[in-house]
């Protein structure tokens, strides 16, 4: 009798957010707030100005990021420049 095929299990889909704001007076609240309500199960924060191209916390993520996982922001201006 023919044992069964068993495909390897499909990595689980992780929602991970990102949430930026442009200077240290501003908080990260409220996105942190919303990507909870969104199901993101990692969220990273970051703070600095949009002008700067220096991120470090997005530049981690985006090597640690597999290939099912979601990368989830508020609003597109808080990812890069819109």
């Amino acid at each position: 009798m023919a044992r069964p095929v068993l495909s390897s299990p499909r990595p689980a889909r992780r929602l991970i957010g990102y949430a930026r704001v442009s200077t240290d007076e501003q908080a990260t609240d409220a996105q942190v707030d919303e990507l909870r309500a969104a199901g993101c199960q990692i969220i990273r924060q970051e703070h600095g100005s949009g002008a700067s191209r220096a991120r470090p916390v997005l530049a981690r993520l985006m090597r640690e990021i597999g290939p099912s996982d979601v990368l989830v922001v508020v609003r597109l201006d808080r990812l890069a420049r819109s």
